[in-house]
């Protein structure tokens, strides 16, 4: 059962100039820089960026993945009832329990938590970031998730729905699948291969009797979109006029800079 893909681009440091190494360069004559308070890692940006955030799930790479979790519901759904009764009438051997604790709210919130104490302590800004970033994600699918379970879907094992506790969509899968997000953004495919696998794992249990075909089906999207939402990387871009005897020419530097920790 795949249902993920993902690619990234990731460049910096492109240059480009006409003239002679041994130039003298001028001042910048113009410096275009998108950096906002909500583009930085610092703690208050979890609480204060909370609309930012919300509003970015809604744009570029991050809205690709909430239309592909909105097909991928509309093509499960049809499934859910098949898929639910086969895993009742095989009883596979899944450990559902496994799954329902690396899924937890409180795992992905009270991790990135620690790691931002022990990071902060140990004078580690880099890793204090990454764990802001990890807050923010998680707090935007939350947002998203729990406004979405209001809708009265009820759970495969439920007659009715309860408010607020509604089926669609699973906030276990989405949950697991921002962290994954996050962490191969900031790590590369060696670590973010497993954590998306990881993630898999917790959505494939979450059908065993908690969830539809097409809850997990969306959860995923949406995490992913909520791990893409928060801090891109600033891209500052740099044009300098390059002026030398009897030569003239432009330099532009593009470089995807890193976010700072406050």
């Amino acid at each position: 059962m795949v249902w993920l893909a993902l690619s990234m681009w990731l460049g910096s440091g492109i240059a480009f100039a006409q003239g002679a190494p041994d130039t003298t360069a001028s001042p910048p004559a113009q410096i275009e820089e998108a950096d906002s308070p909500c583009d930085r890692q610092g703690f208050s940006t979890i609480f204060r960026c909370i609309p930012h955030d919300l509003g970015q799930m809604a744009r570029g790479d991050s809205l690709v993945w909430l239309l592909a979790g909105g097909g991928l519901w509309a093509v499960s759904t049809p499934l859910d009832d098949d898929v639910d009764r086969a895993l009742r009438d095989g009883d596979p051997d899944l450990h559902p329990a496994i799954g329902d604790h690396l899924g937890q709210v409180g795992v992905h919130f009270g991790v990135p938590f620690a790691l931002y104490v022990v990071a902060r302590a140990a004078g580690r800004p880099e890793e204090a970031g990454f764990a802001v970033t990890l807050l923010r994600a998680q707090i935007a699918n939350g947002i998203v998730t729990r406004s979405l379970k209001l809708l009265p879907r009820a759970r495969p094992f439920q007659e009715a729905a309860r408010l607020g506790n509604g089926s669609f969509p699973s906030g276990h899968t989405s949950s697991s699948f921002a962290t994954a997000t996050v962490i191969q953004r900031r790590w590369g495919w060696k670590a973010g291969l497993p954590a998306y696998l990881l993630a898999s794992y917790v959505g494939v249990t979450r059908l065993h009797q908690n969830h539809y075909l097409s809850d997990v089906a969306f959860g995923a999207g949406l995490g992913i979109a909520a791990g893409l939402a928060i801090n891109q990387p600033n891209r500052r871009t740099a044009i300098l006029p390059i002026v030398g005897p009897g030569r003239a020419g432009v330099a532009i530097d593009i470089t995807l800079a890193s976010s700072t920790v406050r």
